[in-house]
């Protein structure tokens, strides 16, 4: 049996772990909840340290410890839930355990021991279990939002709230920019990606995913966003499927660019390395799931 559907070290997989991290814990919500626990932390005092620490050093200690359990906390749950993206929440949970637990008493253990005597700390399984507790605790508060928001969504009404399809075409072009009617195909294709020839030289040279603009195509490339006027099946078919693939009857993704999935209810998207969310369709959802991405 294939543990993993992609090698969970390689550099394309940990520069989406990477970016997703960044994402999660950049996010308002995220920052909020930090500032606010550092500040419960401050004026409780856990542990005995409001008794033997003053304000300063409350804030500073517990505020370290904040950010780095938060920001290696969501580095462990994107990297599992990407890894093991085809098991269960909560088989992912029980793997994200340990994987977060473990490694995280140790250097809050060993941060700790820097200002206080060995006789005045807890002790480590008293530490660990409280973590593992604490970590438990969100996966289940992650958990019960999932299922409230699917519960939100009855199914009938699932297919009304997709992205609105594109306007039909127009009889004549639009007038802003004169360009042909028709493009004629190449005669043959040049070496690389023949479509990232259509965009120039400046073009760039990395495609990271494209989107359908009324009559045009959205390139979105490595040096930006780049207009092109023909159609999104002739663009399509110029690409690599095995790179990417069309998500949705307005986009196509490349497959490495993307960092994290997003679920609500049966809604599936996509966030890829850009920032862009990128909703996928019903008729491509088991096509994405057979690859591994969702």
């Amino acid at each position: 049996m294939t543990v993993f559907r992609e090698n969970p070290f390689s550099k394309p997989f940990l520069k989406r772990v990477f970016f997703a991290t960044e994402r999660r814990v950049s996010h308002p919500a995220t920052l909020t909840i930090m500032i606010g626990a550092t500040i419960i932390c401050t004026l409780i005092g856990p542990f005995d340290t409001y008794r033997q620490d003053s304000f300063a050093f409350r804030l500073y200690f517990w505020g370290a410890i904040v950010l780095t359990s938060t920001t290696y906390g969501c580095l462990a749950s994107v990297w599992t839930n990407l890894a093991f993206r085809h098991l269960p929440y909560w088989q992912r949970t029980l793997i994200n355990l340990p994987i977060f637990a473990l490694p995280f008493t140790l250097v809050s253990w060993e941060f700790a021991s820097m200002f206080y005597a060995p006789q005045d700390m807890p002790h480590p399984i008293v530490v660990l279990s409280l973590i593992l507790a604490v970590d438990l605790f969100v996966h289940g508060c992650l958990w019960v939002s999932y299922a409230n928001r699917k519960k939100a969504v009855p199914p009938q009404e699932q297919p009304l709230r997709m992205p609105a399809p594109p306007p039909p075409l127009p009889d004549t072009p639009p007038s802003e920019t004169v360009l042909p009617e028709t493009e004629p195909e190449p005669e043959a294709k040049p070496e690389g990606c023949p479509f990232l020839h259509r965009l120039g030289p400046n073009g760039g040279s990395y495609l990271i995913r494209l989107a359908m603009n009324d009559h045009y195509i959205e390139a979105h490339t490595d040096t930006g966003i780049h207009m092109l006027y023909m159609r999104f099946g002739d663009a399509v078919a110029m690409l690599n499927s095995e790179n990417g693939a069309k998500v949705h009857r307005s986009h196509w993704v490349r497959f490495s660019e993307i960092i994290d999935v997003e679920r609500n209810g049966q809604k599936v998207a996509l966030v890829m390395s850009d920032g862009a969310t990128v909703p996928v369709s019903r008729s491509h959802k088991a096509f994405l799931q057979e690859k591994g991405i969702i």
